[in-house]
């Protein structure tokens, strides 16, 4: 065996394990943000039976919320980055970087917007609007991460379902008839993350 045809094989294998340990962290992903759905509503049903309506409020659970989510969520996807881009020869290692910080940026834009539509009764479709911007952006990564020329993971149709539950999601805000896609949100994810575990185990 020559060389070339063992440094194949080690990429190969590399691919193999990277892959797996992507789909373990996806799966790990998807109950993370799962769960952060869930105690965001539970949060919010405390407060309606408690009758506090403080629009300032409401807006800043989400945000403060999110900060120890998202911080774990760029943890665990970080030492994948760190794998991948030794493999591809640094290949698209500024995009994670890019998208770490246009992430940020969308946060604080929905707040704004969130705000905004508060302070002067504006119409919610600009706080959808704003979400909606966020969404596509997540989605947009969740399609890198499972579609794209590098993609980390073979993607599945439980993948399909999460990305179809995120992109319903900003509609549960327009009113009460609409709250459980927040539920169905997150019986997805779950779901996704549970099929995503054990596809893991089942390769170990």
């Amino acid at each position: 065996m020559s060389y070339k045809d063992l440094v194949k094989d080690a990429n190969n294998f590399a691919r193999i394990l990277i892959k797996k340990k992507s789909r373990k962290v996806l799966g790990i992903y998807y109950a993370v943000w799962g769960f952060y759905s869930l105690i965001l509503s539970f949060i919010y049903a405390i407060l309606d039976s408690l009758n506090i309506n403080i629009a300032l409020l409401y807006g800043l659970i989400p945000i403060i919320l999110v900060i120890p989510f998202a911080y774990f969520t760029v943890k665990i996807f970080g030492s994948i980055n760190v794998d991948y881009v030794k493999l591809i020869g640094g290949k698209d290692y500024g995009m994670a970087r890019i998208g770490y910080v246009i992430m940020i940026l969308l946060i604080i834009m929905l707040f704004i917007s969130f705000l905004l539509v508060s302070r002067f009764n504006l119409d919610i479709a600009y706080f959808v609007l704003s979400y909606y911007i966020y969404v596509i952006f997540i989605v947009y990564l969740l399609y890198r991460f499972l579609y794209s020329k590098y993609k980390l993971v073979d993607p599945k149709y439980y993948d399909l379902i999460a990305i179809f539950a995120l992109l319903l999601v900003p509609l549960g805000v327009v009113s009460q008839t609409l709250y459980p896609l927040f539920i169905a949100f997150e019986i997805a994810w779950f779901y996704a993350s549970i099929n995503s575990l054990l596809e893991v185990s089942a390769i170990e």
